[in-house]
């Protein structure tokens, strides 16, 4: 996993690089935690729809900012590329932090375990999940 650096306030510290693999991450507990944080406002069903947020459905390897009918923040817009395993843990350790002015105003997941897991769950949410790094 990445290094985790934020582009604001002092507050936020860096943070070193992942030493949980996703390869070992518990892929239960990653779908009780997006069931419990995440369902509200994402939909993870491969014909889903969005929510108030995008649905999830393959998130890893999909294009940012690509869903259609969705109002994207000019923050996430101009974050060229696909979600990688790398990109989803910088994002989610604190959207407001990582990507200033991003519309999904919640405090990130900066506990390392429950990220990881969350992670290695979306990649699950795919007829082709990205291999693993």
């Amino acid at each position: 996993m990445p290094t985790i650096s934020c582009r604001t306030a002092s507050s936020c510290q860096r943070r070193p690089r992942s030493q949980r693999s996703l390869a070992s991450a518990d892929v239960e507990k990653g779908r009780t935690y997006f069931i419990r944080a995440c369902d509200r406002c994402h939909n993870a069903e491969p014909l889903g729809g969005n929510k108030t947020g995008p649905n999830l459905w393959s998130v890893v390897g999909r294009d940012k900012a690509s869903m259609a009918k969705m109002r994207y923040s000019d923050a996430l817009l101009g974050w060229e590329g696909v979600w990688t395993y790398e990109d989803l843990n910088r994002f989610l350790f604190g959207p407001m932090l990582t990507t200033p002015g991003v519309k999904m105003e919640i405090p990130g997941v900066s506990d390392e375990t429950e990220r990881v897991n969350l992670i290695a769950y979306l990649r699950t949410l795919s007829d082709k999940p990205m291999p693993l790094p």
